[in-house]
């Protein structure tokens, strides 16, 4: 009988986001250690990275390790990760956070054995590994919160396309029914997709019809309850999702769909069917399943600590 021996080490991943950053310790064997979340003070590079310096203790804390036992790091972040440089790019709801000075102090703070990673390729990593058992390798993953992002995956892998891009549905151009395109005074710095589907921007909908929610969640509570004005910015939102999944539709014919982040989780069953009603009402072919996440909203984190593991191991065997 054989096993790993917990104080061999363990990986750290991360899920960087505007209102939270979590942070999972999972040991060589797998094992979930420690999970925790942490609210940054501020949106800005610095509030992000002062609440990762507490989590991070935190979680050292709970499982009972020091800094050196970390064998490798993953984070997810949101905006585009050059594949070469590892730059941040177009991050645009964390000031600061694409400067250079930010991959420095993430260098600073775990060295080389760091990787970052787009979200939601994280995100769609964690799902295959949802859905390992069912066979169901290969889907498109579209989420949608503070921000939009997809990412593509065949045999459980993720397409990152050349320069990372692959993806980038935040920036798929609108155009006004006249055919006008609305992003003509210039590319969107957030994307013209993202400022329209966001869930920021379903709320403000909401509000400009007189009915005011706090969250996605009680917008997506009061449709499935009857509400005429939240399902009406229900569909509306489910329409412009379809749009953007024509897109994926017609291009990478995916067997499946996913929806992912707040507004796919929270809006469950009842948006995936909006969703799937309105892609079959823009082709004129079956269109691909369309379900909510397995993963949840761990799925960041999962893949993160899927991707350190194989990372970690990689790097412990190379010096033996």
């Amino acid at each position: 009988m054989w096993g790993i021996d917990r104080s061999a080490g363990a990986v750290l991943s991360v899920d960087v986001g505007t209102q939270w950053v979590r942070l999972a310790l999972t040991g060589l064997d797998g094992e979930r250690l420690a999970l925790w979340r942490e609210r940054p003070a501020s949106p800005s590079a610095d509030g992000v990275l002062a609440a990762l310096d507490a989590g991070f203790a935190r979680v050292l804390g709970e499982a009972a390790l020091d800094r050196e036992a970390i064998a490798f790091v993953v984070v997810g972040s949101p905006g585009v990760v050059h594949p070469e440089s590892g730059v941040l790019e177009h991050a645009s709801n964390l000031p600061g956070w694409g400067e250079m000075a930010t991959l420095a102090a993430l260098r600073s703070r775990f060295g080389q054995a760091l990787l970052v990673v787009k979200d939601v390729y994280l995100a769609a990593l964690g799902e295959a590994q949802a859905r390992r058992d069912t066979g169901q390798d290969d889907f498109v993953l579209f989420s949608i919160g503070r921000g939009v992002g997809a990412a593509v995956v065949r045999a459980g892998q993720t397409l990152a396309g050349a320069r990372g891009l692959a993806g980038e549905i935040a920036f798929l151009p609108l155009a006004a029914p006249a055919g006008e395109v609305l992003t003509a005074g210039g590319p969107s710095a957030r994307g013209a997709l993202e400022e329209a589907a966001s869930a920021d921007a379903m709320l403000a909908r909401a509000a400009e019809g007189g009915a005011r929610f706090g969250t996605v969640a009680e917008l997506m509570e009061a449709a499935r309850e009857g509400s005429t004005e939240a399902e009406a910015v229900v569909d509306g939102e489910a329409r412009l999702a379809a749009f953007a999944l024509s897109a994926f539709t017609v291009v990478v014919d995916p067997p499946l769909i996913v929806l992912a982040g707040s507004v796919g989780l929270h809006g469950g069953a009842h948006f995936a069917e909006a969703v799937n009603r309105h892609l079959q009402s823009m082709l004129p072919f079956p269109v691909p399943r369309v379900e909510v996440s397995r993963a949840g909203e761990d799925a960041i984190l999962d893949g993160g600590a899927e991707k350190a593991l194989q990372l970690a191991w990689e790097k412990l065997s190379s010096s033996l």
